[in-house]
């Protein structure tokens, strides 16, 4: 591992998508897939590190020793008769740490419920646990042009294509993405996991489901073709294998690096690139990399600064749609939508007062002394004229322009109230927030810490749960807004 990569975090949000393994669908274990571990809000696999012994050449695993970063000697003494041993410093670490989003599980399909919004709830059992299975027959319909192709041997067609066949009983085979349902629970000191990093948001016991994106079926004809009654074998090989090459602390070609091990493969120009912007050549700046990634200042796309500094976002974020890859209609949108902030200025020019004062009172903001957020409707939008022509202009060259007009302004709008620009604020009057910065979010974070804000604690009594429109924000997104805060007079 690189010197200069030493004391970054193993879930850096900036590189644990660095990783293929992070990507692709790994074969787990139920049980492991159950067990793992939320670091600062990412799934992570983590397994002792096998390192090789200088004396006798044989891979021991090096969990709770904790050896001299300097001599590599084992510190603790224990009875094992192994104190006096010395190790190579790749294993200055006693975990490996290996974020995942998606998954390859197989077994027993113990219930199922069908619901009547066309999603199939699966039970799924390995023997070493069970899992919820969610399944949606068309779940790639929407965005088929970025679904990339598995990493694995695709699911034959014959395997219930249309996902309403399976029965109790039945052996399956699901590829699908990790969902946390709950935060699990933590002690008050974080611990520290194989390097030398700051303390981390370590959550155990986490809820979990997968949200499945294929399940395959494997029915009489898969069993006389693939040897069915070896099919569950090779499977927990396969997650046996995937555990050793997790576990391998000799940075070869089979070990499963994560994106901290892949940075380091980079190149230092890359590094800096990746870390901060303004951080130059000198990798071993990292403080200042990490101060400089604040979105305001990094140049990972061509996001209008207009845009970054109302609503602390860019492009880079945002959910992708088809129509529009090049986000001209969401521009458009998002500039008229800042305009219509901007000649906002007192609560009693909107048409939505009443509501405009209920929602400040949320978040803590004094209707006589603060700026009033944007309320709005979908059918403002929808027909506002110049929008129109803008939805047009984009997918003109398409087969149907006047349908795809229309559906791109239904889901340019659903992403950006799933990328967190927008909330739904009253749905019996179909009312949306425009969730921005200076209106609603900085107001929000402003507050005394007296006050209970749903981040930092309040002084005491009773912990109070932020907005539902702030607890919507990415965490990501409130660290860089109280960074910039704390960073701010006023």
């Amino acid at each position: 591992m690189d010197e200069a990569t030493d004391h970054i975090s193993d879930v850096d949000h900036r590189l644990i998508g660095l990783s293929p393994q992070f990507w692709s669908y790994t074969p787990i274990l139920i049980g492991d897939l159950v067990g793992m571990v939320l670091i600062n809000g990412v799934d992570c696999f983590v397994i002792p590190v096998r390192g090789q012994d200088a004396t006798t050449g044989d891979l021991v695993e090096v969990e709770c020793i904790h050896n001299n970063e300097q001599t590599g000697e084992i510190d603790d003494d224990d009875e094992s008769g192994v104190s006096d041993r010395r190790y190579p410093t790749n294993t200055k670490g006693n975990c490996h740490i290996l974020p995942l989003s998606r998954v390859l599980l197989r077994g027993i399909a113990t219930a199922i419920d069908r619901r009547p919004n066309g999603c199939t709830l699966i039970v799924l059992d390995d023997g070493t646990g069970s899992i919820d299975c969610r399944y949606w027959d068309n779940t790639y319909n929407t965005n088929s042009a970025y679904h990339l192709p598995a990493l694995l041997p695709e699911h034959e067609e014959q395997c219930d294509p249309n996902g309403f066949q399976f029965a109790v009983g039945d052996s399956l085979e699901v590829m699908g993405k990790i969902k946390s349902l709950t935060a699990g629970c933590t002690q008050h000191t974080t611990t520290q996991l194989g390097s030398n990093v700051a303390p981390m948001d370590i959550r155990f016991g986490c809820i979990r489901e997968v949200h499945a994106s294929s399940v395959c079926l494997i029915g009489d004809v898969q069993s006389r073709m693939a040897n069915h009654g070896n099919g569950e074998v090779v499977h927990w090989l396969k997650c046996m294998e995937f555990s050793q090459r997790v576990a391998s602390g000799c940075g070869d070609s089979t070990t499963v690096r994560n994106g901290k091990e892949v940075l380091s493969l980079l190149g230092t120009t890359i590094q800096s690139s990746i870390l901060g912007d303004d951080g130059g050549n000198d990798v071993s700046n990292l403080d200042t990399g990490i101060k400089s990634n604040n979105i305001l200042h990094r140049k990972c796309c061509q996001t209008p600064q207009r845009f970054r500094r109302a609503l602390f976002y860019c492009h880079c974020e945002a959910t992708l749609e088809t129509l529009d890859s090049s986000f001209r209609y969401r521009d458009a949108l998002l500039n008229h939508l800042l305009d219509m902030e901007e000649e906002l200025r007192d609560v009693l020019q909107s048409p939505y007062a009443a509501k405009l004062e209920d929602c400040m009172d949320l978040y803590g903001a004094r209707s006589d002394t603060t700026p009033p957020p944007l309320l709005f409707t979908y059918e403002s939008i929808y027909k506002d004229t110049q929008l129109a022509a803008v939805a047009r202009n984009v997918v003109a060259m398409t087969s149907l322009p006047e349908a795809n007009a229309e559906r791109l302004v239904r889901k340019t709008f659903a992403a950006m109230v799933n990328d967190a620009i927008l909330s739904l604020y009253d749905p019996d009057e179909d009312l949306y927030l425009l969730v921005s910065n200076e209106r609603v979010l900085e107001p929000y974070l402003r507050k005394p810490k007296g006050t209970n804000n749903g981040f930092g604690g309040a002084a005491g009594g009773v912990q109070l749960p932020p907005p539902f429109f702030v607890r919507s924000i990415p965490r990501k997104r409130i660290s860089h807004i109280l960074s910039w805060i704390e960073s701010t007079p006023g």
